[in-house]
């Protein structure tokens, strides 16, 4: 039996059609379609006009659900299983914890909680960590939120705090040797651009670009801007993606403030942003307490910055020390504020260069994390490193999970 949901990726499709080709094209009876398509428009998410159809373009809805079904369609998904209340509930439960077990799930049938965890263990949207007892780890994917968004929910999001567990930093340390071993013996050129491609696009929707992950695959992989796009919004994608290429090519070489400012050259390419230092002093829209240094202080603590970098590059550490050195970093180069713009889409390169250069993969921070990271960086009313470095630990952990799921799924 077809659903609404088939109605509605049928007109998609068809973007503007009578119902008797909408029948058609999803294989049903004129009477049965009649009745999904009038269900859509009680939702506000198709419209009807002279006999015709279309989807509700207005409705912001409207694009969560193309979204989710352009996800699921992309990876042979079925789109009605992420367009179910019960999904969302499930959702809406199981991100609000670091991990959770199945009577977590209150008010959920024992059968229904297991039944939708695991298959999205099976897509790679959430992991078993444990069998006995079930315990799961929803993976913070931009998908997720869309499925929220749709009906109408957010995620209770725990509070980072200040100090980590070591249980923390031992669990990304066995990830790391994880992935290690999940990487010796594969080929793993499709999973490095891959995940490419996806710091791009989530590091730059950090700053409002609009480009969805599949719109900066096509854009990156086909050169294809979609066509209710800016070129502006285009170029930041590219910019972004090209500047994470030069930092892993030269990952290896000492940082230098000359380097820094390449990576800024190649953030900011064509977008009409000054290059170099800035030479004024600049606030922080919507946040007036967070203090940038001066315009004069800026080259002598930059210089400070990078021997520090360097010098910390050049000895061993443990997993702690990286971790907490590299949260330090992002909000001391992001309280310099060396630019007039690309800051933040600098730091995240920064960050990832000490992780990097310490035996961490990329490192990616997403973009459904958007309210709570901006929250804890330059929206924060003072600075407290712990507390962002709680965030960028959970962060951390997810990368590394998401990670050994892909390479394993090869």
């Amino acid at each position: 039996m077809k659903s609404k949901w088939d109605a509605l990726f049928a007109l998609f499709n068809l973007k503007k059609s009578k119902l008797k080709r909408i029948a058609e094209e999803i294989g049903s009876s004129p009477s049965s379609t009649r009745q999904r398509l009038k269900e859509l428009e009680g939702e506000g998410l198709v419209e009807r006009e002279k006999g015709e159809y279309q989807p509700n373009r207005e409705n912001p809805k409207t694009w969560n659900v193309f979204n989710i079904m352009k996800f699921c369609r992309g990876r042979g998904i079925n789109y009605n299983i992420f367009l179910s209340v019960e999904l969302s509930k499930i959702l809406k439960k199981g991100m609000a914890k670091e991990e959770v077990f199945l009577k977590d799930f209150k008010g959920i049938s024992y059968k229904t909680a297991r039944k939708y965890l695991t298959y999205l263990n099976r897509i790679n949207l959430a992991l078993i960590t444990s069998k006995k007892p079930l315990k799961i780890k929803f993976i913070r994917d931009p998908i997720l939120q869309e499925v929220l968004s749709f009906f109408g929910e957010k995620p209770r999001t725990k509070e980072s705090k200040g100090g980590m567990a070591k249980e923390d930093y031992g669990e990304i340390k066995k990830l790391l040797k994880k992935v290690e071993e999940t990487e010796r013996n594969l080929l793993l050129g499709d999973v490095e651009e891959e995940l490419r491609i996806e710091f791009a696009s989530a590091s730059t929707q950090l700053e409002g670009n609009t480009f969805t992950l599949d719109e900066t695959r096509e854009l990156v992989l086909e050169d294809i801007v979609p066509e209710d796009k800016k070129l502006r919004e285009a170029n930041e994608v590219k910019n972004y993606y090209n500047a994470i290429n030069q930092l892993v090519s030269n990952i290896s070489e000492p940082l230098s403030i000359e380097f820094i400012l390449d990576l800024h050259r190649n953030v900011i390419h064509n977008l009409g942003v000054k290059e170099g230092i800035r030479a004024s002093d600049v606030s922080i829209r919507g946040n007036l307490a967070y203090k940038v240094a001066h315009f004069s202080e800026i080259l002598p603590k930059l210089d400070v910055l990078v021997k520090r970098i360097n010098d910390f590059n050049s000895r061993g550490h443990g997993i702690a020390e990286i971790v907490e050195f590299a949260t330090f970093v992002h909000n001391e180069f992001q309280h310099i504020h060396p630019f007039d713009d690309g800051n933040s889409r600098t730091t995240r390169l920064i960050w990832n260069y000490v992780l990097m250069n310490n035996g961490f993969p990329l490192m990616n921070i997403y973009a459904n994390t958007k309210e709570e990271y901006l929250l804890l960086t330059k929206l924060a009313r003072k600075r407290d490193d712990s507390k962002l470095n709680s965030f960028l630990v959970k962060t951390i952990k997810d990368n590394l999970y998401k990670r050994i799921r892909m390479e394993l799924g090869r």
